[in-house]
């Protein structure tokens, strides 16, 4: 029988009073959604191995793209890579530079060519001898062109050359030739200046050039140049140093192979890990295949539309960027999600990619926490329907709420949920059915005393049209719990809330009518649904989940209360706070020990909380309550993460600043593949051995571009994080903050105006386009 919606007055008064108070005490303003630089990647392979070992890249002035590859020059064309007349018989390329009319100047193996899209022309016939010539620059065109190579350096002045003598070292890196007649002339050892009289002068102290090693010559708009090395950047103006960037300023990696610079004034730096991007003080990396295809770059060149070619030793990638607001960024994410991480019945989870990276083949495999993510998922889009009025909004809860339901139902009892479900002849890829010898009994019971054996964890519904899996754990409660709260309050239909009411009456009345414990269809408690005082209070293997566990239990019961009106529930919750000291419990959600402390009970917190604070099941709780909220936050504050921002802001009674969590937001990738991503070679990291935390972890949390996707519940201090692409997981946890920033006020909406993607105002058909495939390579 479906349970009556009564609401107690009390609970309605709290209700009232949380659900709708101001944000803040301050009645700060939210924070206003004004359009950010969102990065994005498009890969740009060639066919055979010897054409992707890119040696070198120049952009011309139609923004064509130029590459010297290990089998010619190729130049990008609607999209794909052509070459020019002859070019087949080029052989390894070294160098291309655009000239600014629409060609390239090309060092080859043993000559010097000029070509455009239309024709090839061998220049060195001025009898200048160009083997090996390992890299070129030029400056207006033809006018001012300098070579060089173990053979000398020539420089070709109105069609005309000379080969410049002088003294320097013969392994010729990078040449520049400047206006007045001067050559500066990078080697393996040394930097090297040439005047127009012929002195030779050498640059390799410390005092001049951070490293001896040059790699790279790069002029500068303003008249200066980098000098790139393998101790990073020096910056020339004239005969002069005038600064210098390296490790000690905060650069990831110091080995600057190229250096080109963009519109906006940011240094872009090929390096042996990646891209370095260096921006009014700020570094960041671009490395790992969310963003290269090796990160092994080579150059780097700028296009009209400030685009970033890199040439690696796997291909060419560009990394792009357009104007973007959150709310274009949610909408993004939504499709995303909606393509790819929904299955029957209505179930979210990552999606498996038949092959690694590639986006166009999935599907989503059974998770252990599939209730625990479509909850949040129905939290998410029933906050969306209360800011937006969104019909779609509504209707995505509402199916996530029947796939929660069936969840229950699936079980065939009156009160258990199962963690997974699949259709019946599906085989389960995780935790399959397995006969327990004694010896493994005993090894598991020597390293887990607590953990339950079970043998048969699939089981067939009675229909026999789906599996389900048993062991449901607190996780999935929580979920549960946060989902139904917010569906009911925001989203559901009268007709839907008495839906509501009587699942969560299933659900919390079972663990109250069985002592507190999640009972499994053998009569026991699961392995991790356990709130019991003789549990928490009483044995020593629960001491850790003590605290979290009594805030879970009781923000349960204030829900269940909230929905039903059952005096059941204040009752279990009275004798809970007043006979087992569960309000005093919650003061111990610090979790600052490390071997105790968990990304996983930070995120369950994060979902209790609003339930436990809107849902206050007696007065007397409010101080414990908003004192263990404070507590939690202190310990997982650093950690940055917005979600847990937004819920301490809105119910805590305090205030930390918002622009963190924004950061967060809009540094986010909108690439969720779940790329390998190494930072434990970078020169700006340090590692923390503090005793208790796992090897590998990292004395700061890197910003989320140059990280492994790491979800709420992961550790974002990883040094190493991702599986090859193996997977895309779900944009869920990035929607769900960006949802409750929203609906509590916090964050606001987009600002008006539509923007290209260099960032000038435009029509909408003039924005740059994203695509949530794999097809049209922008990720």
């Amino acid at each position: 029988m479906v349970a009556p919606i009564r609401i107690a007055a009390f609970a309605t008064l709290t209700a009232l009073l949380y659900a709708y108070a101001p944000a803040s005490s301050s009645a700060e303003s939210p924070f206003a959604d004004t359009p950010f630089w969102q990065d994005y990647h498009e890969s740009y392979p060639l066919q055979t191995p010897q054409e992707n070992d890119v040696r070198a890249i120049s952009v011309d002035m139609t923004g064509r793209v130029w590459i010297a590859t290990g089998a010619g020059v190729r130049f990008l064309n609607h999209g794909k890579w052509d070459s020019a007349p002859g070019d087949t018989e080029l052989g390894p390329t070294n160098s291309v530079c655009a000239d600014g009319r629409g060609g390239a100047w090309i060092a080859t193996w043993n000559a010097l060519y000029h070509s455009t899209a239309n024709y090839l022309k061998n220049v060195a016939e001025a009898g200048t001898p160009l083997a090996s010539v390992r890299t070129l620059q030029g400056a207006n065109g033809d006018v001012i062109l300098a070579t060089g190579g173990p053979e000398g350096i020539w420089r070709r002045i109105n069609g005309q050359w000379t080969k410049l003598s002088g003294s320097w070292n013969r392994a010729i890196r990078s040449v520049l030739p400047t206006p007045d007649g001067r050559v500066w002339i990078g080697t393996a050892s040394g930097l090297y200046r040439r005047d127009s009289t012929g002195k030779s002068t050498r640059y390799s102290k410390p005092d001049v050039v951070l490293s001896s090693n040059i790699n790279a010559l790069t002029p500068l708009p303003d008249g200066s140049f980098c000098v790139g090395s393998t101790g990073g950047i020096d910056i020339y103006r004239g005969d002069k140093r005038i600064r210098s960037l390296s490790v000690r300023d905060g650069m990831p990696v110091r080995d600057a192979r190229a250096v080109a610079q963009d519109g906006s004034g940011r240094l872009w730096i090929a390096t042996s890990m990646g891209v370095v991007r260096y921006d009014r003080g700020k570094w960041s990396l671009r490395h790992s295949r969310r963003w290269l295809q090796s990160d092994d770059a080579r150059d780097v060149a700028i296009g009209p539309d400030g685009t970033a070619w890199v040439a690696t030793a796997a291909g060419v990638d560009a990394i792009r960027r357009r104007h973007m607001t959150l709310e274009e960024k949610a909408a993004y994410f939504l499709k995303v999600l909606r393509a790819r991480h929904i299955r029957p019945p209505g179930l979210v989870g990552p999606a498996v990619l038949e092959k690694a990276g590639d986006l166009s083949k999935s599907f989503i495999e059974d998770d252990d926490n599939d209730g625990e993510h479509t909850g949040m998922y129905c939290a998410m889009e029933s906050m969306r329907y209360a800011v937006t009025k969104a019909p779609d909004a509504r209707e995505n809860a509402k199916a996530a709420f029947h796939a929660l339901m069936a969840l229950q139902r699936a079980t065939g009892t009156g009160h258990f949920i199962a963690r997974s479900v699949l259709p019946a002849g599906t085989p389960p890829r995780h935790e399959v059915d397995h006969i327990f010898t004694r010896e493994e009994i005993a090894d598991s019971h020597r390293a887990e005393p607590r953990e339950k054996i079970i043998e048969k964890r699939w089981i067939p519904t009675a229909d026999g049209k789906w599996l389900w899996k048993r062991d449901a754990s607190s996780d999935e409660v929580d979920g549960h719990m946060f989902g139904y709260a917010m569906y009911f309050d925001l989203a559901a239909d009268p007709d839907e809330k008495r839906l509501v009411a009587d699942q969560m009456d299933r659900i919390v009345g079972g663990i109250v009518d069985h002592g507190f414990v999640l009972q499994d269809i053998d009569g026991k408690g699961t392995r991790w649904g356990n709130w019991s005082p003789a549990s928490l209070n009483g044995d020593p293997q629960w001491h850790e989940e003590r605290p979290g566990n009594s805030v879970e239990i009781l923000a349960h019961l204030g829900v269940a209360y909230h929905v039903t009106g059952k005096a059941k529930y204040r009752e279990a919750a009275h004798t809970l706070i007043e006979k087992h000291g569960y309000g005093r419990n919650m003061l111990d959600t610090r979790f600052d020990t490390p071997s105790e402390s968990t990304h996983i009970n930070d995120e369950l917190l994060s979902m209790v909380y609003p339930n436990l604070m809107r849902y206050l099941i007696l007065p007397s709780l409010r101080t414990n309550a908003a004192v263990s909220m404070t507590r939690w936050h202190k310990a997982c504050a650093a950690d940055g993460i917005p979600f847990y921002d937004f819920a301490y802001n809105r119910f805590s009674g305090r205030r930390v600043p918002l622009g963190p969590a924004v950061e967060v937001l809009r540094d986010w990738p909108l690439d969720m593949i779940e790329w390998t991503v190494d930072n434990s070679r970078r020169e700006d990291v340090t590692f923390d051995r503090t005793p208790g935390f796992e090897p590998g972890r990292l004395t700061r949390i890197l910003p989320r571009s140059e990280m492994g996707i790491c979800m709420w519940d992961q550790e974002p201090y990883k040094a190493i994080l991702g599986n090859g692409g193996a997977r895309e997981d779900k944009p869920t946890d990035w929607l769900l903050a960006y949802w409750m920033g929203r609906y509590y006020g916090l964050l606001s909406g987009k600002t008006q105006g539509n923007f290209h993607h260099d960032g000038t105002k435009g029509t909408k058909n003039g924005k740059s386009k994203l695509t949530t495939g794999s097809t049209g390579k922008a990720k």
